[in-house]
């Protein structure tokens, strides 16, 4: 670690400055607005008071570690990317905010209040669902270094630039090289995608099976079984699409080895949709004589007429997106702006081009204009023509060693 890359010459106050406010909001500001509310609520005698005592202590943790961690954010957000300093700092946010949440916990005192009031909830589960998705985050920090590290070297002229890859000698296969991907990307919609597919429906799974436990009724059991199996086949395709998100997400738009999985993920969402919804029939007996039936067939079909777009959309980019990123030297996908930067690259190269035959003009002086007259003179008789124009270019004048054998000529 290069103890130099913490100087505050590398900071960018702004940026800190959001990134500080970003993490106040998320770790500060909404939960003690909820803690609040929920204090106001109760603050009547009626209340329940082993929650008043829960939630003031909840507040307290809120207070303390959201302040750290929106102060570790500005840091965080201060520094460049791919540097040690916001490395570390971001390391620390993500790890400071598992031990935050593992606080809330309370020792398990909010999940004793929540049992006596209303009903049993497996926090601890709920948790360790939630530790799965922070690391991830733990690792994201890891690959946001890892990717822009040489980015940032070379933009602080520390190394030389790498060269670009020439397009003519690149194949189809090579798209899947490790080279051209993002860990930072990868790792984020892998994320996502583990939460939307797997741990969100898992933890409301969680909560709605606490919810019907307490009913305690024979129909209740034949749901909790089924939702046993919802479970279960939610962990079967959610884990596969965790997986195919990381090539897609790692590969840059336009790259044949982000199409591929983003196809299959694709496949894999229509047929989740389609056993999620329960083929678009749903029945249930509440009583010996009453009955819920409901066909909504047409429904699903049309949700996942919908999903099946994205095959469109996946082809149009690969179409659109692939010219632009082999001309910009198959980069990764780790800077939004880098397009931008190329395009006013090009269009300021484009602009000096014209200019070059006026500045040799403006430094040949009136010794270029000379030099046009005799050289087409020497070349009409048949004489040398090299060497008076460069006379001419490098001394600014026409010398007399010039003139002589235009004038043997003339009188010739």
């Amino acid at each position: 670690m290069k103890v130099g890359e913490f100087d505050w010459k590398h900071a960018n106050v702004g940026q800190g400055a959001v990134s500080a406010v970003l993490h106040a909001l998320k770790y500060l500001v909404i939960l003690l607005i909820l803690v609040s509310v929920g204090l106001m609520l109760l603050a009547r005698d009626d209340g329940p008071a082993r929650f008043r005592s829960v939630l003031q202590e909840m507040q307290f943790l809120v207070l303390v570690f959201g302040l750290v961690l929106t102060m570790l954010g500005f840091f965080r957000g201060a520094y460049p990317k791919g540097s040690y300093s916001r490395l570390t700092f971001g390391m620390s946010v993500a790890v400071l905010a598992i031990i935050y949440v593992f606080m809330l916990l309370l020792g398990g005192g909010l999940q004793e209040a929540i049992a006596h009031d209303l009903f049993d909830l497996d926090l601890k589960l709920i948790f360790t669902l939630y530790f799965v998705s922070a690391m991830f985050t733990v690792f994201m920090q890891l690959g946001e270094f890892v990717d822009h590290r040489h980015p940032w070297l070379e933009g602080s002229a520390q190394i030389a630039a790498q060269e670009k890859e020439d397009p003519a000698q690149h194949r189809w296969f090579h798209d899947f090289r490790l080279r051209y991907g993002s860990l930072f990307n990868g790792l984020k919609l892998s994320r996502s995608t583990l939460v939307g597919f797997v741990l969100l429906p898992l933890i409301f799974i969680i909560i709605l099976r606490g919810a019907l436990s307490s009913l305690g009724s024979e129909e209740v059991d034949a749901m909790l079984s089924s939702l046993d199996e919802v479970a279960a086949f939610m962990l079967l395709l959610g884990l596969p699409l965790t997986a195919l998100a990381f090539p897609k997400g790692f590969y840059p738009k336009g790259s044949f080895s982000r199409f591929l999985p983003a196809m299959a993920m694709v496949l894999i969402s229509l047929y989740w949709i389609w056993v999620l919804g329960m083929e678009g029939k749903f029945a249930l007996d509440v009583m010996e004589e009453v009955s819920i039936n409901l066909d909504y067939s047409a429904l699903l079909l049309l949700i996942m007429a919908g999903t099946a777009l994205w095959f469109v959309y996946y082809v149009l980019e690969l179409w659109l997106y692939r010219p632009e990123w082999k001309e910009g030297g198959f980069r990764k996908d780790i800077d939004k702006k880098w397009r931008k930067k190329r395009e006013e690259v090009k269009d300021e190269a484009l602009k000096e081009e014209p200019e070059q035959p006026a500045l040799v003009a403006e430094d040949t002086g009136k010794g270029a204009a000379e030099a046009e007259q005799v050289v087409p003179a020497i070349v009409n008789e048949g004489a040398a023509t090299e060497q008076p124009s460069l006379v001419a270019e490098d001394t600014g004048k026409v010398t007399a060693e010039t003139e002589q054998p235009v004038q043997v000529k003339e009188e010739n």
